[in-house]
């Protein structure tokens, strides 16, 4: 194990991620980082981004001190400001070492080109992808929990697109928070609407199969998991759509677009969580056919 794998793993042994998303701690250390200089240009739109996000897990773990590193042998890690000219990730921690540094990466994406236009990130975003790569680079995993800065689809192009898009054309207001949790209630309600009988068709498919080899048995018990958790994500994002619609009635927009949201995506985890029943249906089907 390198010295930064070390070092990292050191801290880590500290550190207890928590459903909830806090963290609870022994005895943390100081973290150093390489911090690239930031283009002159975007300074004042993010010069405080990498302050505020080592901030934010400052708070979380009080003894955990991040400090800027001013030569790249003296750090843990290398952070990057990176410009984005395609579909991805506007954000990603690599403990690959194999690079110009020698250490583990951290690119940032302040801006990035979609359908041959220029978009300058917003600073709220960025600072929330920020504060997600962090987490990375602390050894958090994902979570499962949407309202956690480590859920995974925060990396979303997408999703991130579109919000930083909302974020420029509007200054927040209430009419705008409003807009959004429409968008994202309509959005959740299409994708709820079907998943119910989806799954109950997948359950009937489970119930009809029984084999003999060990091989098609375990693809059958990994369709058996992805139902279960295809009905939790389901509950989850009912649960969301109704805490949601809680909020519309007290014109709480902002919240209501949380829950709408959290609903949404949910949903999305069912979807997907079903078509990895279909798939390890059809592995299981495939194995015992083959025998």
């Amino acid at each position: 194990m390198s010295t930064n794998a070390i070092h990292l793993a050191a801290v880590m042994s500290v550190l207890i991620l928590f459903s909830a998303g806090s963290i609870s701690h022994a005895n943390a250390e100081t973290i150093h980082m390489y911090v690239q200089k930031m283009p002159q240009h975007w300074q004042d739109k993010f010069g405080d981004v990498m302050t505020n996000a080592t901030r934010y897990w400052e708070d979380k773990t009080p003894n955990l001190k991040f400090e800027t590193a001013q030569y790249v042998d003296k750090s843990d890690f290398v952070v990057e400001w990176a410009s984005q000219y395609g579909e991805g990730k506007l954000g990603y921690y690599s403990t690959d070492i194999e690079n110009a540094y020698g250490k583990p990466t951290m690119a940032i994406t302040l801006g990035f080109f979609k359908d041959k236009k220029w978009h300058l990130a917003s600073p709220e975003y960025v600072l929330q992808i920020t504060k997600h790569e962090i987490g990375h680079a602390l050894g958090l995993p994902h979570s499962v929990d949407p309202n956690d800065i480590m859920y995974p689809t925060i990396e979303d192009y997408e999703s991130w697109l579109q919000d930083s898009e909302q974020d420029n054309q509007a200054s927040g207001n209430v009419a705008n928070w409003q807009s959004r949790s429409e968008k994202y209630q309509e959005m959740a309600s299409e994708k709820i609407l079907p998943l119910e009988s989806k799954i109950d068709e997948t359950q009937s498919l489970l119930n009809a199969r029984t084999y003999e080899g060990n091989a098609s048995n375990e693809s059958l018990d990994n369709a058996w998991t992805s139902f279960w958790w295809a009905k939790k994500y389901l509950n989850s994002a009912e649960k969301m759509q109704t805490d949601g619609g809680a909020f519309v009635l007290e014109s709480d927009y902002y919240e209501s677009y949380i829950k709408f949201k959290s609903s949404y995506d949910y949903a999305k985890k069912a979807e997907q969580k079903i078509l990895q029943i279909i798939e390890h249906i059809e592995k299981a089907d495939s194995l015992a056919y083959d025998n």
